[in-house]
């Protein structure tokens, strides 16, 4: 189905064979080719590959057996129950079809002559300080670089300017799955190793990491963003990093750790690179379409790409420290409320409310089934031991519990689940 090869540039080249990825994929995940009528004639690709064919990446060269003849520059990959892959087509004589001037450009007409960026879009938390809206965040990177402008449509046309990237986003693949981690302190054990085509990574002090250097984010199975943090960097091969002394599951993505990365998920380091999409508050949750172009230059955008950003950062957090203690009255279960907001300082004895108003749904399950579902406006609830009795037909030694905060904005915040021990 794939066979590899290096060209006279150096690109490594993998040629996939549609006609077996179609006997194997269904429908849904055929090939999707594009032609798209700019002075380039440049032709987009979509297809999907099994989620085990994990050495492709973005920037590698492909041949399609059985789908559009020519070269496909990989330039974005979702990875899921399958890989989707988009790629676009290049040749060294690109440039020379158009009569047009061009800024002269390095690279001696490989892959890199043409504008082709790299491209995440991000839905993150509030890592650090900021609206909500303003955590719908891109990353790009392009060699040779350009200046570029991200604009969004809510269609086709009338694409609106939202944000400009100054300069380029380190943007990397992991090298190995991820290791689970615990969350709240230093993980001495564990590390995290990454490609990374572009930049360079620096080791800090415990104290400067606690306060928000070298944070990355993680793109996870489920495609939600693991916001991690490392003190320790250390180059093992040429472009490949070794990351330790971890701190995991920031900004509450808690959920995102444990669901774990695979091989070749995507890490972003979150510095000046990333930037804001320009996304407006009234504009949560909503698809829009999103194009990026060199500034200032005449070279078609690349894309659209529908993304809908803004949810996670207004998400509220998994409450901590569930407890229940049994009395004659039932099993009266506590924690304790996270926020979003101002709630990282030691010197307060109580945080901001994130919320309008408080309010949590707490179920108490059995396997998968959830046996009672409770709201209450306080950090407690009383699970009476008649409902105990008509739910189980008996007074439990244990209860597994799952408590959510509710929000205005996301409904259903992250779920906490404990079994505890009445």
């Amino acid at each position: 189905m794939r066979s590899r090869r290096i060209d006279n540039a150096g690109n490594r080249v993998l040629r996939y064979d549609l006609g077996a990825v179609l006997a194997q994929e269904t429908a849904q995940n055929a090939v999707e080719a594009l032609l798209r009528d700019n002075r380039l004639a440049r032709r987009t690709v979509r297809f999907s590959i099994a989620p085990s064919e994990i050495t492709l990446d973005p920037g590698d060269c492909v041949e399609l057996e059985g789908g559009p003849s020519g070269r496909f520059l990989v330039s974005r990959i979702e990875d899921g129950d399958v890989r989707r892959i988009e790629a676009r087509e290049f040749a060294p004589s690109a440039l020379a079809l158009s009569s047009e001037a061009e800024t002269p450009r390095t690279g001696g007409g490989s892959a890199t002559s043409g504008f082709d960026p790299d491209i995440v879009l991000m839905d993150l938390p509030r890592y650090e300080a900021g609206e909500a809206h303003g955590f719908a965040r891109i990353a790009a990177f392009a060699k040779p670089w350009r200046r570029m402008a991200l604009s969004a449509s809510a269609g086709t046309e009338g694409y609106e300017a939202r944000a400009l990237l100054d300069q380029p986003a380190k943007i990397g693949a992991l090298a190995s799955a991820v290791p689970r981690g615990f969350a709240g302190r230093f993980n001495a054990g564990g590390a995290i190793e990454i490609t990374l085509p572009y930049g360079d990574l620096t080791s800090a002090s415990d104290l400067a990491v606690l306060n928000g250097a070298n944070r990355v984010a993680i793109r996870c199975v489920g495609g939600a963003w693991e916001v991690a943090a490392f003190a320790k960097a250390q180059e093992v091969a040429a472009n490949r990093w070794r990351l330790t002394r971890l701190l995991r599951g920031l900004a509450g993505t808690e959920d995102a750790m444990v669901a774990g990365a695979i091989a070749g998920a995507e890490v972003v380091v979150l510095d000046a690179g990333v930037v804001p999409m320009g996304l407006r508050g009234d504009e949560r949750g909503l698809q829009l379409n999103w194009i990026i172009e060199a500034a200032g230059g005449q070279i078609s955008s690349v894309g659209p790409f529908a993304f809908a950003g803004g949810m996670r950062a207004e998400t509220p957090l998994a409450p901590v420290h569930l407890r229940g203690v049994r009395s004659a009255e039932g099993v009266r279960l506590t924690w304790v409320r996270r926020g979003r907001v101002e709630a990282d300082g030691w010197d307060a004895s109580y945080i901001p409310l994130d919320e309008v108003a408080e309010r949590y749904r707490v179920e108490i399950v059995s396997g998968d089934a959830v046996r009672r579902s409770l709201e209450v406006s306080e950090a407690a609830c009383l699970y009476a031991a008649s409902d105990e009795l008509a739910d189980f037909g008996a007074v439990q030694t244990t209860l597994a519990i799952r408590v959510r905060q509710l929000g205005r904005a996301v409904p259903p915040g992250i779920a906490a689940s404990a079994v505890l021990r009445v």
